[in-house]
Formats: structure tokens, C-alpha cells, sequence
């Protein structure tokens, strides 16, 4: 009788203690082990001695499927995160609504008065390239020629000047607006600009508030917008050069024998345990199979 239970029963604990060794032989020893000059076989643990190629494939996996291009722009941009931007700047100004702090006081606790000075000027020379190259390239002047011609003919109830005023007296006068425009326009609009931006930096957040109440949610989805496609533009280039492949692979293979077992138990603890009693259910398995085999 002590036979019968006893061959099923040590089947079931040789299966577990091998189990158990494999298992821990993953990540033991962390070094290899010598005898002599003799090297012992299996050290060191399979995952230290693979450390780096198991870094690069966590690396590449990361980088491939995880957080790939895709993944990033459908999760960032997604219509879901949009609106919850949009609503915490809506709740943001909301709040602001009592602050009577000016727009420059504010700015000054992140930044110097000398960094937005240099800041400032450097943003509103951009934007004024950016508005004067727009007035070159749509022929402003040619239009503006073509509107007070037609504004004159109409007022002065004269047809004979249709015939005096033709396409060619109306490309010259609009040459001579372009060129007027090309001279003064970026100066013109660079000073705009900087009375523009003291008169903001100098109102309250509140008045600020009240006075574009109307026109804040417009001009928060036209920036968003705007994020969303220097985002999509830009995201190769990001991700170029942030190269999370090569962040995990360093961060990897950095670990120690003992922090990859720590991570790795950590992650599967009860899995990598399920094997162990898998392999004393399989063990005892085996053993009554055996069993059943002696006495045929």
C-alpha cells in the first residue's frame, strides 16, 4: 500500500523541485562559475547571459508595436484627449475669470522680465514674417488696385472711365502697392504687434477673460488644431530623436542579475508559481501512470 501512494506522491515531488530549479536556474547564477580554468556549465542563468539580446528584443518590441508612430498620434490625438484638453482649458479660464492679476505679473513668476522681452520680440518677428510673406504672396496690392477702381467707377456714376482704366493701368498701380507694402508692411506690423502685446501683457486675467469671453472657445480649437498638426508633423523627428529602442535597451541591460529576477517575479509571480505546481501535478501524474504500468 505504501508503494502505491508513495510512487505517484514522489513523481509529484521530483516534479515540483525540477520545476522549481528551472526556474530559478533562469536567473541564477547572475556570473559565470569557474572550476579552475574549467567552466561550469549553465552560468551563468539563462536570462543574464542573454541580457543584451533580451533588451534589444524588449527594445524593439516597444518601439514596433507598443509605442510606434501610429500608437502615439491615435492616442494623443485622439478625439477623446482633444476634448479633454479643451475642457480643461475652458475650466481653466472659467477659474481665471477672478483672477485680477495682470497677464505679465504671471508670465514673470515662470520666466524673467528679460527672458519675455527676448522671448517676445523673437515671437513677434516671426509673426510678422509670417503676416508680411502672406501679403506678398496673395497680390494684396493688385487687389486692393482692382476694389478702389471698381469703388471709383461706381461712385462717379462716369462709364467713360472704364475705358480709360484698363488691365494694364490696374496691374501698374497694384505693382506699386506691392512694393509699398513689401517696404513698409513688416514695420508697420512689427509695431502693431508690439502695442498689441503691451496692452495684453498689461490687462488683468479677468478683463481678459471678459473681453475674448466669445471668442476663447474658437481660438482654443484653432489652437489645438494647430498642436494636432505640429504634432502629426512632427512626430517622426520626436521619436527619431528620443529613440525609445535605445532607452530600453540601456535601461535593460543595466539591470543586475537580482533586479531582472526582482522585475521579472514581480510581473508573473503567480504564473511563473502555477508552473512550479504544474510540474507536481504532472509529476504525480506520471507516477500513477508508471504505477498502473507495474502491475499490468
Amino acid at each position: 500500500m505504501i508503494e502505491i501512494v508513495a510512487m505517484p506522491v514522489l513523481g509529484g515531488i521530483i516534479g515540483y523541485i525540477t520545476n522549481d530549479i528551472a526556474i530559478k536556474m533562469l536567473f541564477r547564477p547572475g556570473r559565470a562559475l569557474y572550476i579552475g580554468r574549467l567552466h561550469i556549465p549553465f552560468t551563468p542563468g539563462l536570462i543574464p547571459r542573454q541580457r543584451e539580446r533580451i533588451a534589444a528584443s524588449i527594445g524593439n518590441v516597444i518601439s514596433t508595436q507598443l509605442l510606434n508612430r501610429d500608437a502615439i498620434l491615435n492616442t494623443v490625438t485622439s478625439d477623446e484627449n482633444i476634448n479633454r484638453v479643451y475642457s480643461a482649458f475652458m475650466n481653466l479660464a472659467e477659474n481665471m475669470k477672478s483672477n485680477e492679476r495682470r497677464l505679465e505679473e504671471i508670465i514673470e513668476d515662470h520666466i524673467s522680465h528679460e527672458d519675455m522681452d527676448m522671448y517676445g520680440r523673437a515671437l513677434q518677428e516671426r509673426i510678422t514674417l509670417a503676416i508680411a510673406s502672406k501679403i506678398n504672396e496673395t497680390d494684396v496690392g493688385t487687389r486692393l488696385a482692382q476694389s478702389g477702381i471698381e469703388m471709383l467707377k461706381e461712385k462717379s456714376g462716369m462709364g467713360f472711365l472704364s475705358m480709360l482704366i484698363g488691365d494694364d493701368l490696374v496691374s501698374k498701380l497694384g505693382g506699386v502697392i506691392n512694393n509699398v507694402l513689401r517696404e513698409k508692411a513688416p514695420e508697420i506690423i512689427y509695431d502693431e504687434l508690439g502695442k498689441a502685446s503691451e496692452d495684453i501683457l498689461s490687462m488683468r486675467i479677468c478683463d481678459i477673460i471678459t473681453k475674448y469671453e466669445d471668442s476663447i472657445p474658437g481660438i482654443l480649437r484653432g489652437f489645438i488644431g494647430l498642436c494636432k498638426i505640429i504634432i502629426e508633423e512632427n512626430t517622426d523627428r520626436i521619436l527619431k530623436l528620443v529613440n525609445i529602442e535605445q532607452i530600453v535597451f540601456d535601461k535593460v541591460s543595466s539591470f543586475d542579475a537580482a533586479e531582472l529576477e526582482q522585475m521579472i517575479f514581480g510581473i508573473m509571480h503567480k504564473e511563473l508559481k502555477a508552473i512550479v505546481y504544474l510540474g507536481a501535478v504532472l509529476g504525480f501524474i506520471m507516477g500513477f501512470i508508471n504505477l498502473i504500468f507495474l502491475f499490468i
